[in-house]
C-alpha cells in the first residue's frame, strides 16, 4: 500500500507486467530483483525491460520466480517491464558446477564435504580462505541461566562435531542473473539445507549463504566459522551508529555483539573480508584469523537450572537464515564493504502493477546524498506539523 502510493502516480505504460522495483537504502544500487510474475504455464524464458527500455540479465527459475538485474535510485522506485520470451541462450559471466561457482568477481570451489573449501577474490588476486568455512556444533551447557549465559569452560574448547557429508548437491539456479548450488546435510539430529549464490553486476561483490535449517541438537549451539587468511589481533564490529574494535577470545568476552556486519582486516591493512548478516548479531573471534557468526542456540540444562526445562527446547524449529562475505582491498572503510551488509539485509523489492501513465515518470528518488560515506537512519513525517526529520549518520568517524 506505502509503495502503491508513489506507483500510482509513475508511468508504468509498456508492453509486459509492469514492476516497480522498490530500493529502501540511500544509495543508488542495482542488485538482483526476486519476483513472482503471473504468466503461462508454457513460458520458458523472460525477457525484462528497464526504465530506459534497454534490456537487462534476467532468467526465468522453477515455480515462476522472475530474477532480473535492476539499478534503482536513492530511496526511490523505478519500473521495468517483463515480458514471456522464447528460450534463448544469453551470455553470462556466470558459471556454476555442483562443486564450483564462479562470477566476475569470485572463484568458489566446494569439496567433498558440502563446504566452501575456496573463495579466490579476482579483483585482489588473493585467496580469502586459509581454510573450510564450516557449520560448527560446539557444546553449551552453562552452570546458571541457560537461556541467557554461555560458559568459558564451553567456549574454549573446539567444536564436538561439523556439519559434513554425505552431502546432497544440486545446481538450483544457472542463469545470466544468479547461479546457486544448494548443500543437503544432516548431523546430530538436524538437517541443514544451505544454498550458495553468486549474482552478476555489482551484486557479485559479494557471495551469499541462504540457509534452511530444521533444528534438533540439544546442548548446542551452531557457528558459521570462516579460517581467514587475513590475520588481526582485533577486529571491526558495526553497532548501527558506530563501530567497535575487539580482540580475541578471553575468558571475560567470547561471545560479543554487532549488527550487519563485523570486520577482519589483515594487520598489514592492504586487505580483508567482511561478514555479513541479514538477521544474527552474536560472533565470536577464536584467534586472530578466525571469525564465528552465532546462528542458533539450545543450551543443556545442568544443576540448580533444572527448573529452566523449558529453555532445554529453545531455537527447536524451522529456521531461514541469510549471511554473506565480502573482500575489500584496504580496510572497510576504504572498501565500501559495510554497504554490502546493508544491501544484503534490504534488498530490492518488487511490486507488480498495472499499466498506467504517471508524472514521477519511470524513476523517482525521494532523497538523495551525495556521498557514499553518510548513511540515512530514518526519513519520516514529524509528530506535529508538516516537517521532514532526516537522521543521517556518518560511517567513517570523521568530522
Amino acid at each position: 500500500g506505502a509503495v502503491q502510493s508513489s506507483a500510482s502516480a509513475m508511468d508504468t505504460r509498456g508492453e509486459g507486467t509492469p514492476v516497480v522495483a522498490c530500493n529502501p537504502l540511500a544509495i543508488e544500487r542495482e542488485d538482483v530483483v526476486e519476483a513472482a510474475i503471473p504468466m503461462p504455464a508454457s513460458t520458458k524464458a523472460v525477457r525484462v525491460f528497464g526504465p530506459d527500455g534497454v534490456e537487462v540479465p534476467a532468467q526465468l527459475e522453477k515455480g515462476g520466480k522472475v530474477l532480473f538485474l535492476a539499478r534503482v535510485p536513492s530511496v526511490g522506485f523505478a519500473v521495468y517491464h517483463v515480458r514471456p520470451a522464447a528460450p534463448g541462450s544469453e551470455s553470462s559471466e556466470l558459471t556454476v558446477t555442483a562443486s564450483s561457482l564462479e562470477n566476475a568477481r569470485y572463484r568458489v570451489r566446494l569439496d567433498s564435504n558440502g563446504d566452501v573449501a575456496a573463495l579466490f577474490d579476482k579483483k585482489l588476486n588473493k585467496e580469502l580462505l586459509a581454510a573450510p568455512a564450516r557449520l560448527a556444533i560446539k557444546t553449551d551447557k552453562p552452570e546458571q541461566w541457560p537461556a541467557w549465559n554461555m560458559d568459558w569452560a564451553d567456549q574454549k574448547k573446539p567444536p564436538r562435531a561439523y556439519v559434513g557429508g554425505p552431502a546432497k548437491v544440486r545446481v538450483v539456479e544457472s542463469g545470466p542473473v544468479r547461479a546457486a548450488v544448494e548443500v543437503t546435510r544432516e548431523k546430530e539430529g538436524s538437517r541443514f539445507t544451505q544454498t550458495i549464490r553468486l549474482s552478476a553486476g555489482d551484486a557479485g561483490n559479494r557471495i551469499e549463504f541462504s540457509n534452511l535449517i530444521d533444528w534438533k541438537t540439544s546442548k548446542a549451539n551452531l557457528k558459521a566459522a570462516f579460517p581467514l587468511t587475513a590475520s588481526n589481533e582485533t577486529a571491526t564490529y558495526n553497532w548501527d551508529i558506530g563501530t567497535l574494535e575487539r580482540g580475541n577470545n578471553d575468558e571475560k568476552k567470547f561471545e560479543v555483539a554487532s549488527h550487519q556486519w563485523f570486520d577482519l582486516t589483515d594487520r598489514g591493512g592492504t586487505f580483508g573480508v567482511t561478514v555479513l548478516s541479514d538477521c544474527k548479531y552474536g560472533s565470536d573471534k577464536p584467534d586472530d584469523n578466525t571469525l564465528g557468526l552465532t546462528l542458533l542456540r539450545t543450551p543443556g540444562i545442568s544443576g540448580w537450572g533444572r527448573w529452566l526445562q523449558d529453555q532445554a527446547t529453545q531455537d527447536w524449529g524451522r529456521h531461514e537464515i541469510l549471511y554473506g562475505l565480502a573482500g575489500h582491498a584496504g580496510d572497510w572503510q576504504r572498501g565500501q564493504s559495510d554497504w554490502q551488509a546493508w544491501r544484503l539485509e534490504q534488498p530490492l523489492i518488487a511490486f507488480t502493477t498495472e499499466n498506467h501513465g504517471g508524472a514521477l515518470g519511470k524513476e523517482f528518488s525521494l532523497l538523495n546524498l551525495d556521498s557514499r560515506r553518510v548513511r540515512v537512519l530514518a526519513l519520516k513525517k514529524a509528530e506535529k506539523g508538516d516537517d521532514i526529520v532526516v537522521r543521517l549518520i556518518e560511517l567513517d568517524g570523521k568530522p
